[in-house]
């Protein structure tokens, strides 16, 4: 039976953010970035320095991990963007199963289960920078997740595997890693209070970033390094950029706002695990004696790990809702702690609370799967996709979304592309908006609500 319901459990998380994967749009502006810096890095054979539109990108500085999955999945799969968007699927099942795994092996079954309900019911309610998303966040909320659960570990082993997770972060969404110095310091006072503890994290952390930076250093040159810490550390600490006002208390109404399920459920927890700190027989038989150190020690740094997120990205001027993002896998683990402690009959009562919450998440997420419907541009772009065409005309600008759109469902390759006036070339595809007027010499492919297409052969 439990087998059974674990199959039917794990079945339910993971589908739906699976189903009508290819179909959701390219968001405009992480997504699409991502995507077409990965065509453009695989069409260029540069898998150090990103390209955006032809040229280096100095305006999505991030190092080259965040792009080196989607082009590895796009050179076994081809192109598509269930192929550009299966990097953060596997995150996402890698978290699912390392969740299971850590909390089953740590406590029983049930917790294991109960850590993954709790997990589903925040990440099924996402929208933007979701699992669903070829962009870093997906990514890097798996290694910073894995980074934690091996400072748990509290050995020396483990804190240097943690160490290349952070460097693994970092490398993915640079400067958001440093929210992982405080629970990885403390982790360090912890484990073992020899100075060469902290020398041997940083021997296994510092080379990989060190060896990316030599490399963009010498490929490129040091103005993406400068910008790096200029705009993408100093100025958005500073001051709100690119338009992103908003309070210092964005996050903690975002999290009320947002995922008021999970808020409820640690609620319940936080009052349920006051109450047994307290009174010893609301506890578990296993602790009825008392709460072992060691357990109090890993949920210290979990709660450091949580508080540092918020913290920090709260006294940055620029703040935006997927900054806390790697926090709630976390708190996730922090809440199955405290469920763990519980006797059983307020784990009965936290169990039916996580599985009402998990029934309107897993419904509304499925509501909104089934009703994802592909811009028509995409249907456009793929019937002309078998057109005997050298070059691709787009006349004027277009948002980055259809940009990457067209590196994905167009055979021709980043440098076949051309925006501006049209320059009557032979074999082109012409992309013009449509309250434009005809293409001259040119047989009309097909009509759509944003452009129109026209071919000249």
């Amino acid at each position: 039976m439990y087998r059974s319901f674990a199959i039917v459990l794990f079945g339910l998380i993971l589908f739906p953010e699976f189903y009508h994967l290819g179909s959701q749009g390219i968001e405009r502006w992480d997504e699409a970035r991502h995507i077409g810096s990965a065509y453009e890095m695989l069409f260029r054979h540069d898998y150090v320095v990103n390209y955006w539109q032809g040229d280096k990108d100095y305006w999505n500085l991030k190092p080259v991990l965040s792009f080196l999955p989607i082009i590895l999945s796009l050179k076994l799969f081809g192109k598509g963007l269930l192929a550009a968007r299966l990097p953060s699927l596997l995150g996402f099942v890698a978290i699912v199963l390392g969740l299971y795994r850590f909390a089953a092996r740590k406590f029983s079954r049930v917790e294991g289960l109960y850590a993954i309900t709790l997990f589903s019911i925040w990440s099924q309610v996402l929208i933007i920078h979701s699992f669903r998303l070829a962009d870093p966040d997906a990514l890097y909320c798996t290694f910073y997740l894995f980074c934690i659960l091996l400072c748990l570990r509290r050995t020396s082993l483990s804190f240097c595997l943690a160490c290349v997770m952070a460097a693994l972060c970092f490398l993915t969404k640079s400067w958001h890693a440093l929210t992982l110095l405080p629970p990885l310091a403390l982790t360090c006072v912890l484990t073992e209070r020899s100075i060469a503890l902290p020398f041997k994290g940083m021997l296994c952390g510092l080379p990989p970033i060190l060896l990316w930076a030599g490399l963009r250093l010498y490929l490129d040159g040091p103005r993406f390094l400068h910008d790096a810490v200029t705009y993408d550390l100093l100025a958005r600490s500073e001051i709100q950029i690119e338009g992103h006002h908003n309070p210092v208390s964005f996050y903690v109404t975002t999290f009320a706002q947002d995922y008021p399920d999970l808020l409820w459920q640690l609620g319940f927890l936080t009052l349920a695990f006051v109450g047994a700190c307290w009174w010893p027989p609301l506890r578990a038989a296993r602790f009825r004696s008392g709460i072992p150190g060691g357990l109090k020690a890993e949920m210290l740094i979990l709660g450091v790990a949580v508080l540092s997120v918020f913290g920090m990205f709260t006294a940055a001027k620029t703040r935006l809702p997927w900054y806390t993002f790697p926090a709630y896998p976390v708190l996730c683990v922090l809440m199955t702690y405290a469920f763990a402690l519980l006797r059983p009959a307020l784990k009965t009562v936290a169990c039916g609370l996580a599985a009402g919450f998990f029934v309107l998440s897993f419904s509304t997420s499925w509501q909104r799967a089934k009703a994802v419907m592909p811009p028509t541009f995409y249907a456009q772009l793929r019937s002309a996709a078998s057109l005997p065409m050298m070059h691709v005309q787009v006349d004027g600008q277009i948002p980055q979304d259809d940009y990457a759109a067209l590196l994905t469902y167009l055979p021709t390759p980043p440098n076949a592309l051309h925006f501006g006036p049209d320059e009557h070339t032979p074999h082109t595809l012409v992309i013009r908006d449509k309250d434009a007027g005809a293409c001259n010499g040119c047989a009309l492919i097909s009509k759509g609500d944003q452009y129109n297409l026209f071919y000249r052969g």
